[in-house]
């Protein structure tokens, strides 16, 4: 699991680690039962204060995404896969809601703003192969 952090960024440093974590559950870079580092060990790599990374930990459990084994660590949680596809349906719909502002303020018909998505959905695919199908559905 690769995450990083922009200190200068206006995106709260704990919000920058918990988005990567969801995002990380939704492309599948984060299973089900995968151990995630120690709140010191992330802590200490990020560069961030451990009550950071504790805080992410802290409510990405309560929001069933992360289980804590007392002893044994913190893992992803069983169903957290539903959960990370909602995390990425919701970011890819947030995306397209500020695309579709700029198309309508362009004059661009629906017709055409569907085919450009698709299109680009598509180039997608095709420049980075193990990007295939769809998660919602299995295509």
């Amino acid at each position: 699991m690769y995450i990083s952090v922009d200190p200068k960024s206006s995106t709260p440093l704990y919000v920058q680690v918990k988005e990567q974590m969801r995002m990380a559950v939704a492309t599948g870079a984060l299973q089900v039962g995968d151990q995630l580092p120690t709140v010191r060990d992330l802590a200490t790599r990020l560069l961030i204060n451990p009550n950071t990374v504790a805080r992410v930990y802290r409510e990405l459990q309560a929001e069933g995404l992360l289980t804590s084994r007392q002893g044994s660590g913190t893992f992803v949680a069983a169903g957290a896969e539903t959960l990370g596809q909602a995390e990425g349906q919701r970011q890819v719909a947030e995306v397209l809601r500020r695309a579709a502002a700029l198309a309508a303020n362009l004059g661009m018909s629906e017709r055409r703003f569907g085919a450009l998505a698709a299109q680009t959905l598509h180039e997608a695919r095709t420049d980075n192969p193990e990007v295939s199908g769809d998660v919602a559905t299995g295509d």
